[in-house]
C-alpha cells in the first residue's frame, strides 16, 4: 500500500515538473491504458485526450474490447485507469486536470454491446467525479473540465430516449453540414483516406492541404474540434496537424507521435 502510494505521488511531482517544460500535444490516446500511472505519465508527456474500450462485466465498467477467459482476469476498471486519477488531477490542482489548460479533456468511450447496461453503471461510477464533467441535458449545462463522448449515434439516441444523458457525441464528416450544437456535439473525427489520398511520405499535394485547412476552419467556426483517425505516425504527419490547426490525431501510438511534436514558444 505504501509502495503504491509513493508511485503516485512521484507521478505527480513528475507531471508537474514534465508538464511545465511541454505543452499540450494535438493527440487522443486511443491505447487502452492498464493503470493511473500510465495515464499521469501520459499527462506528463502532454498527452490529455483519451479513448477507451469498455465492457460492462459482473457488475463493473472494465477498460477492454473482448470479454476476459475467466473471472480472475486482471483487467483495469475504468475507474482505476481513468476516472480517478483524472479527478486526482482535477482536485489537487483545483479544479483543472491541468493548470492553466484552457478547454475540456476529452474521454471517448466505445460501448462494447451493452450500451444500457454501461451507460447505468457508468452514471453510478461517475457520481464521485460528477463536478469534474462538463454536459449540458435538456438546457441545462454544468461545466466542468472533462467530457465523456461516445462516438455510436444509435447508442447515444437508444439511451437518451430512455433519459437523456451526460454524454457527448463525436461527429463524422456528414455531421459538419448538419450544424449541430456544439453542446451535444462538441468534437468531429474524420478519417485520414476520406480528406486525402496521400500517404504522409514527401509533400501533401497542395489542394489536399488547402482542402483540410478550409475543413478545420468550417468545423472551428461551429465552435467544435476536430480529430483526425488512421493516419500514418510521422514526423510529416505531425508537421501537417500543425500547420493545417487540426485539433488532434488520434492514434494508439501516442506516446511516439508526443515526440514529433513541436513545443509552442
Amino acid at each position: 500500500m505504501k509502495k503504491a502510494i509513493l508511485i503516485g505521488i512521484i507521478a505527480c511531482i513528475s507531471i508537474q515538473l514534465s508538464y511545465s517544460q511541454k505543452n499540450a500535444k494535438p493527440i487522443i490516446s486511443s491505447r487502452n491504458l492498464s493503470n493511473k500511472t500510465e495515464l499521469w505519465e501520459s499527462i506528463g508527456k502532454g498527452i490529455l485526450n483519451f479513448q477507451a474500450d469498455v465492457m460492462y462485466i459482473y457488475g463493473n465498467i472494465y477498460a477492454t474490447p473482448v470479454m476476459p477467459d475467466s473471472s480472475n482476469h486482471k483487467l483495469p476498471t475504468l475507474t482505476e485507469a481513468y476516472l480517478y486519477p483524472l479527478y486526482n488531477q482535477y482536485k489537487k490542482n483545483k479544479d483543472e486536470i491541468i493548470p492553466g489548460y484552457i478547454g475540456d479533456v476529452f474521454l471517448i468511450l466505445n460501448f462494447m454491446g451493452q450500451p444500457m447496461q454501461v451507460y447505468k453503471e457508468l452514471a453510478t461510477e461517475i457520481r464521485p467525479f460528477s463536478d469534474m464533467l462538463t454536459y449540458k441535458v435538456e438546457g441545462n449545462e454544468h461545466q466542468g473540465k472533462l467530457r465523456i463522448l461516445i462516438k455510436d449515434k444509435n447508442q447515444l439516441d437508444k439511451i437518451n430516449s430512455i433519459k437523456p444523458s451526460f454524454l457527448g457525441l463525436v461527429g463524422n464528416l456528414s455531421d459538419i453540414d448538419q450544424n449541430i450544437d456544439s453542446g451535444q456535439m462538441p468534437l468531429i473525427e474524420v478519417n485520414f483516406d476520406e480528406i486525402t489520398s496521400w500517404k504522409g511520405t514527401g509533400n501533401i499535394p497542395f489542394e489536399d492541404f488547402m482542402k483540410i485547412k478550409e475543413l478545420v476552419t468550417k468545423v472551428h467556426a461551429q465552435n467544435k474540434k476536430i480529430s483526425v483517425i488512421n493516419c500514418p505516425c510521422n514526423k510529416t504527419i505531425a508537421d501537417l496537424i500543425q500547420t493545417s490547426k487540426v485539433d488532434f490525431i488520434n492514434t494508439s501510438e501516442a506516446i511516439r507521435m508526443a515526440e514529433f511534436f513541436e513545443v509552442t514558444k
